[in-house]
């Protein structure tokens, strides 16, 4: 099936909707892309092994820290707490995150800033990509570029890719050989319920289900929780596609107390929402939040973005909550119905096969790759033309088009690139023999939609 694309009803700002001097802007942040892609680093010093102590010694801490004191104790706090993750941050240089991005920057191969990069593009719009970041940073391009950078170096640090690569059965094998337990602990915060993904919201969204109630923070380590949170971003971008173009995150604080507050957790989940994954988040609804609730607010509601508040909504009961979703995708645990079950709840799949960390050598891969090349070879040439209003239209048609093929180029590699997730097992998400990507939320209020061509 062959999707007929068009510029009718497109958002502003969005792919297929922008003025000449939007354009302009894409074209500018390319231009520096390509640029930073082609830079040829620094000789990368990984971390050391976990089981041998860092050198943590600084002139402050020999000195006995500011003003003589404290300052080797601070030293080996902050070295300690670095030791605490035996996954996250073990094959970049630490001075990658260390140093402040400007500084950091030259020091990263582009070879390696630009396979994350194509690896956070996956099968979106390339052009829809950047345009994330331009919105975020209302179309300075300095800003953009700043953190669109600033996510790529993040990307390696928490290996990113590593994580969709290794898919959940894997990454449980890899926590457990870098320490017995991890990964168990990993698997548990997948399978509690604490976190679900689902759909779709009245706008026709991707839901994220975040259950406070099952979760007590000293009942895992904070890596387990990281990774589990980042698995489930990865995975829920998979049902991106335009108009798609942003998702839904519930919090259910039901049955919530002091005990379930979590402030590190926040804290990242905030951050992640805001520096590396702008633009994705359509709806933040909070659902019977009660009166203790208050005290955290109070705390949180400073920390947000102003762009992230205005998308958040209170829910006080099922009614108020489906105003915004419906019964039919919503779980028993908040609808109080188990006669009415979601998709992820109502099958039972086993465990998904492990990915690989190898390159994949596939001839769709390696088409991939190829495709890759070229669209940077024919974005560099685009990006050095001339644009005149009379030729706005025709010229996003283009990129529209360019775009689909591109996308398609990565749906046919998906397989060799990004291990299978238990909701490719319980048919949530779709990848038919013939590459065709499909989304089935399940439920009464939604049909099973081809999203291959969507962009």
């Amino acid at each position: 099936m062959v999707f007929n694309l068009t510029l009718e009803d497109r958002l502003p700002g969005h792919a297929g909707n922008l003025t000449v001097e939007q354009t302009a802007s894409v074209k500018r942040l390319w231009v520096r892309l390509f640029e930073l892609f082609a830079q040829p680093g620094d000789k990368i010093n990984l971390p050391p092994p976990i089981d041998q102590p860092k050198e943590t010694e600084t002139k402050e801490a020999k000195s006995g820290g500011l003003f003589g004191w404290g300052g080797k104790k601070k030293t080996e706090e902050k070295a300690n707490n670095a030791e605490k993750y035996m996954f996250l941050g073990r094959t970049s240089d630490p001075r990658w995150m260390e140093m402040t991005l400007m500084e950091a920057l030259p020091l990263i191969p582009g070879e390696k800033l630009e396979y994350t990069f194509w690896q956070m593009v996956a099968t979106d719009n390339p052009d829809s990509t950047l345009l994330r970041y331009l919105r975020a940073r209302k179309w300075d391009d300095d800003a953009a570029y700043r953190m669109l950078a600033n996510t790529l170096r993040w990307r390696l640090h928490m290996r990113v890719d590593d994580i969709s690569k290794l898919g959940e059965t894997g990454l449980h094998q890899e926590l457990e050989k870098a320490k017995p337990g991890l990964g168990d602990q990993f698997l548990e915060q997948m399978r509690m319920g604490k976190a679900t993904l689902g759909g779709p919201d009245k706008s026709n969204r991707g839901i994220c289900f975040i259950n406070v109630q099952l979760h007590y923070k000293d009942d895992q380590p904070a890596e387990a929780i990281q990774l589990c949170s980042l698995y489930l971003m990865e995975t829920a971008r998979i049902f991106m596609g335009y108009p798609m173009v942003n998702a839904c995150i519930v919090f259910n604080l039901e049955n919530f107390t002091l005990a379930n507050w979590d402030f590190e957790f926040v804290k990242f989940l905030l951050t992640c929402l805001e520096r590396y994954y702008p633009e994705t988040l359509g709806l933040c609804l909070i659902h019977k939040a009660p009166w203790v609730f208050s005290t955290v607010w109070s705390v949180v509601s400073p920390m947000l973005d102003p762009v992230v508040a205005a998308k958040i909504k209170f829910s006080k009961n099922l009614e108020e909550f489906q105003q915004h979703i419906d019964v039919g995708s919503t779980p028993v645990i908040i609808s109080k119905n188990p006669n009415v079950k979601t998709k992820d709840e109502a099958v039972v799949a086993d465990p998904p096969k492990a990915g690989v960390l190898e390159i994949p050598n596939s001839p769709e891969y390696l088409a991939y790759v190829e495709e890759t090349k070229l669209y940077k070879k024919e974005t560099s040439e685009w990006a050095k033309e001339e644009l005149t209003e009379e030729k706005l239209a025709s010229d996003a048609l283009k990129r529209l088009e360019r775009g689909r093929v591109h996308r398609i180029a990565r749906i046919k590699a998906e397989k060799d690139i990004r291990a299978n997730t238990i909701y490719h097992e319980k048919g949530l998400i779709k990848l038919t023999p013939e590459a065709r990507l499909f989304i089935d939320f399940g439920g009464g209020n939604w049909e099973m939609q081809d999203i291959t061509e969507r962009v």
